[in-house]
């Protein structure tokens, strides 16, 4: 996790061979998650910074974010460990298929999975609350650099493949968010 966070090129180029590695990209992710996850929640869970967040998304636009009264932390940690697997998923399937057929990269959804599940070890500091925002910057140069090494290309088209997955993924969470608030 130390080297895949330190943006390690040689890590992310063996992640991408290894295919022994995948298990462990799948720890990372449901470790890194789950550190982030209490973190938001002891941020949410002090008034001042459930207020800042709050109001932060409502200026943004996305509305307050629920905490269950019930069993919070084990639901919000729950349910983002969950989440962040779909995502993970969802996302190293979108970014093979754009990275290889629109800019002509070479990999597979494996290699996706590894070197994009490394990529979240920066969430870990998620865990100190209102490290979020910094973390989730760290992870998105991480990915940057997962894709380009993943895909076997330049810079520019590892950013045009990450941000053609990051548009596929918030026009998927909108229409599951639209679903959900129609049937319930």
């Amino acid at each position: 996790m130390i080297r895949a966070a330190a943006l390690d090129l040689e890590f992310y180029n063996r992640a991408e061979r290894t295919t022994g590695l995948t298990r462990q990209a799948l720890v990372v992710v449901v470790l890194a998650n789950a550190l982030a996850a209490v973190g938001s929640w002891v941020g949410y869970e002090n008034t001042a910074g459930e207020e800042l967040w709050n109001g932060i998304r409502g200026w943004i636009g996305i509305g307050d974010f629920p905490v269950p009264s019930e069993g919070g932390i084990f639901v919000m940690v729950g349910m983002g460990v969950l989440l962040a697997i779909a995502g993970w998923i969802v996302w190293a399937v979108v970014t093979s298929l754009i990275g290889t057929k629109v800019f002509e990269g070479t990999t597979d959804v494996g290699e996706m999975l590894r070197v994009l599940g490394f990529a979240q070890a920066p969430r870990v500091i998620g865990v100190i609350p209102f490290l979020g925002p910094v973390a989730a910057v760290w992870v998105l140069v991480a990915s940057v650099v997962a894709i380009r090494e993943g895909l076997d290309f330049s810079t520019g088209r590892a950013i045009g493949t990450a941000i053609g997955g990051w548009l596929f993924w918030i026009l998927l969470q909108q229409t599951v968010s639209i679903l959900v608030a129609a049937i319930f």
